[in-house]
């Protein structure tokens, strides 16, 4: 031939006549760039940048100024950006109310000024049954300059004291259908709704939009901001230093658009993020190669005839070759173009689903067109890759060979390559030796914080992080190394298996060249599922082993406040809910307050020994008033800090509290006098593991009505069942506000959900690599079957036979999966903070057991018991 016109033509016409096959590589393809396309458009659009981002953070501003309390601000670590704001003030002094301050006095003349959507506290609103506590955000919603900060839905922004805009959530909840009624709060003020309107971020939150002369938030001397219209002639750059010399806080658009370098650095040997995602693309790649390269064998196995004859009629190996590899150029190509028009369609389709799982409205899309270039490139390269080795075999046929439909087969056993097996060890003990080093920064970390703060600390340093993951990819090249040889091995210890397991063992044996890929390929699928179960039980553990419950297990709580927002105690009100829940025992926890009945609450608290109150008043710990029979409920030394609290002792959370038998008590408050009294007190034991006692000093009721009247915060009651969703609600009409009772069920584990979805993701990819298998399988043994059909065998031996494939297939991929994700997983123990090495036993059950025997099942089912007639003899 001696061109690429022929082998071109012959390639485009064996793809478009071999569909299947081609839709099957085009998908192994095009799944990946789909998936990276539609992730990076929408991430990239729910995390804007550059233009996009200027518009939801400053709208149509020139700049943001932040009016603060202070005179000047120190300005060393450079010009301000977001999330890079100057340091503290240079001068601690309060010199204005920023809330009333007006910002034209210090702007250049023609300014134009407008006050910036922002949290100015939250209002008590009446819901249909209680009271909710609603976040309000104040601004000049009508301003030009405030678009594209917030989207308005209907109606108008708020400009009167009395009236406000809300978000659609809130306004469902409250069942406003129609603008121009009215909202109450709990203080009995009625405000005006004017408009539907919601956040560029955090699209389903609760919020009111008010003017800025709003009376339903006190206007608090806090930080205000201000976006600014600036004369065409002044530079905002020049005005971030002397604006700074007088206490406020400049930040132009352009440090938005094109953030300045950042002072303080960061490490510029943090690649831990940037090798794992190398890693992981790079494994994509390779799992992709080896499925779409057995599904090219299959094709080039089952063209062979039409190969012989390009041989025949005077093409060279090299013709064969590139019409094998133009095919995997047409899949690629058909797999890249169909991912991104898959992609671009679910974008645009699914636009308003994917802004409510993101919680952030899209005003543009955003492209990451290098990303999704790269992506491209790769599909196309993982295309011809996928091809090579199918060409290379394809080009060393005879034409006599193509020509009677032969296929080479290898009858000579391999033993394992050593090799690929030192590879394995020496990446199983970098693994090891890696995690470790990740264990010791993790108890370095845990020993900055003590027992009592129950801090989940993480360690993720660079040079650890690299060892494993060379230790992985290590592991991972030398079991693919060996996987030929490996298969070999296994084959000969096939005597004792039914006849369909004996002949499939021997077939998967004399075809290493399409078994080792799909086993590769299932392993490293499988290897994926496996880590993140891994890591997920790992974490589970961790987070379980931090959780500090709220109450006693299957009790409810309530917790009280005097203050906004919250529901004061009574009695009566805690008859009125332990009634409603059927309580059998109600528990108080509360606080000594000892001020006058005219001045705020001073409550009191216990100080640590050898601390004078003079040097460190803020020094006292928490003094919690708890019923003593609360803490008999408690195992362990439950008992005994129930029998000191009824002997009238303050009894202390660690036995170097005290050591003169007692501890000085004094308020909590630095601003409150400063005078200490003692009080006995001892150490009975570790407090019981609840918030609310952790970290304190606890006292009986009896002793605590001696010093001073008993302010109850929180009331717990012990239900005889858990309560419904109806209780619930009902109790939230008794308290007349949400979200203030909680029932402790303990940590709730999301192991189900991990279950669910690494058993699936580990079907589909085994399933995949199984069926690409038995279908080459298929394509290469149609002779030995018609033979096997001649001495008498069922026709029922060839559904045994692809089930018995499937299964050895299936099992081998998914035991070295779990292996592999295994070497994950106790990364994951050690960089978790995990208390042990936590194994998902039905996780890794399941994929052991369930899933090749789901795929052996479903290729008994899938594979036809008769097959045409084929030439027994050549």
């Amino acid at each position: 031939m001696g061109s690429w016109g022929p082998p071109l033509r012959i390639a485009r016409r064996t793809t478009r006549k071999s569909i299947g096959r081609t839709l099957l590589v085009a998908a192994l393809i095009g799944l990946p760039v789909f998936a990276a396309t539609w992730s990076g458009v929408t991430g990239r659009s729910a995390h804007p940048s550059g233009e996009l981002l200027a518009r939801v953070t400053i709208g149509q501003a020139d700049a943001q100024l932040t009016v603060t309390a202070y005179n000047k601000i120190d300005l060393q670590y450079g010009e301000p950006a977001l999330g890079v704001m100057p340091g503290a003030p240079l001068d601690g002094k309060r010199v204005r109310n920023p809330a009333t301050f007006d910002p034209l006095h210090v702007l250049p003349p023609g300014t134009h000024v407008a006050l910036q959507f922002d949290n100015a506290g939250t209002a008590e609103v009446k819901g249909p049954n209680t009271v909710n506590s609603v976040s309000v955000v104040v601004g000049d919603g009508q301003d030009r300059l405030l678009k594209d900060t917030f989207r308005l839905d209907e109606g108008r922004f708020a400009t009167a004291p009395d009236e406000v805009a809300v978000s659609p959530g809130l306004a469902k909840h409250l069942g406003i259908t129609t603008l121009g009624g009215s909202l109450n709060t709990a203080d009995g003020k009625a405000y005006k709704v004017v408009g539907v309107a919601r956040q560029i971020e955090q699209t389903s939150s609760w919020l009111l939009f008010a003017a800025p002369a709003t009376t339903l938030v006190p206007a608090a001397p806090v930080d205000t901001r201000y976006l600014l219209d600036l004369p065409d002639s002044v530079d905002p750059h020049a005005l971030i230093a002397p604006l700074g010399a007088q206490g406020f806080i400049l930040l132009p658009r352009a440090n938005i658009i094109d953030p300045p370098p950042n002072p303080s650095g960061y490490p510029g040997n943090a690649i831990g993020p940037y090798a794992a995602m190398a890693l992981a693309i790079g494994f994509g790649v390779l799992e992709i190669v080896l499925l779409a390269g057995t599904a090219f064998a299959v094709g080039a196995r089952r063209q062979t005839r039409e190969l012989g004859l390009v041989l025949a009629s005077g093409g060279t190996a090299r013709d064969v070759r590139r019409i094998v590899l133009l095919q995997g150029l047409f899949a690629g190509v058909v797999g890249v173009s169909s991912g991104l028009l898959l992609a671009a369609v679910a974008l645009i389709a699914g636009r308003s689903l994917w802004e409510r799982r993101t919680s952030t409205l899209f005003l543009e899309w955003q492209i990451p067109w290098t990303a999704i270039i790269t992506i491209s490139l790769i599909g196309l390269f993982a295309g011809l890759a996928a091809a090579v080795v199918p060409a290379i075999s394809a080009g060393r046929q005879t034409p006599m060979a193509a020509l009677a439909g032969r296929f080479a087969a290898t009858t000579k056993r391999q033993p394992i390559r050593k090799p690929a097996l030192l590879l394995v060890i020496a990446g199983v003990v970098l693994v090891v030796a890696g995690s470790g080093l990740l264990a010791a920064d993790l108890a370095a970390a845990q020993r900055q914080f003590s027992e009592s703060d129950h801090y989940q600390a993480t360690a993720t340093p660079v040079g650890p992080i690299a060892l494993v993951l060379l230790g992985i990819t290590t592991a991972i090249a030398g079991l693919i190394w060996m996987l030929p040889s490996l298969v070999s091995t296994i084959s000969g210890l096939a005597g004792r298996l039914p006849l369909s397991g004996r002949l499939a063992m021997r077939d998967a044996a004399r075809h290493r060249h399409r078994t080792a890929p799909a086993v590769a390929a299932i392993m490293m699928s499988v290897a994926a599922t496996a880590a993140a179960a891994f890591a997920g039980a790992n974490s589970i553990a961790a987070d379980s082993a931090e959780y500090i419950p709220i109450a006693h297990r299957g009790n409810a709580s309530v917790r009280f406040d005097d203050g906004p927002g919250g529901v004061a105690y009574s009695p009566e009100l805690e008859r009125r809910v332990g009634a409603q829940l059927s309580a059998e025992h109600t528990y108080r926890f509360g606080m000594i307050n000892v001020a006058r009945p005219d001045r705020a609450p001073a409550y009191l608290g216990v100080q640590p020994p050898g601390v004078k109150s003079e040097e460190s008043p803020a020094s006292f710990i928490g003094l919690v008033v708890v019923d003593p029979a609360y803490l008999e409920q408690f195992d362990g030394s439950g008992p005994e800090l129930a029998a000191r609290l009824r002997g009238g002792d303050i009894v202390v959370p660690s036995s170097d509290f005290t050591t003169t038998s007692s501890v000085d008590i004094g308020f909590t408050d630095p601003a409150q006098p400063t005078k200490v009294v003692q009080h006995k007190a001892s150490y009975a034991g570790a407090l019981p593991l609840i918030q609310v006692l952790q970290g304190q000093a606890l006292i009986g009721p009896d002793a605590a009505a001696k010093i001073g009247r008993v302010n109850t915060f929180m009331v717990e009651y012990q239900v005889k069942s858990l309560p419904t969703k109806d209780d619930l609600a009902a109790t939230d009409v008794v308290l007349g506000h949400d979200k203030l009772l909680t029932v402790e069920q303990g940590y709730q584990n999301p192991g189900d959900k991990i279950l669910l979805g690494v058993l699936t993701a580990a079907a589909v990819v085994t399933l995949l690599g199984v069926a690409i298998s038995v279908s080459l399988s298929a394509a290469e043994g149609r002779a030995d079957l018609a033979t096997l059909a001649a001495v008498g065998a069922s026709p029922r031996r060839r559904r045994n036979l692809a089930a018995a494939q499937a299964w050895m297939l299936g099992q081998l991929g998914c035991v070295l999966g779990v292996g592999v994700g295994a070497l994950y997983g106790y990364t994951a123990h050690a960089a978790f903070g995990s208390p042990h090495f936590t194994v998902p036993w039905a996780e890794i059950g399941g994929t052991l057991i369930a899933v090749p025997l789901f795929a052996a099942a479903l290729a008994w089912l899938l594979t036809r018991s008769r097959l045409p007639m084929v030439a027994r003899i050549d």
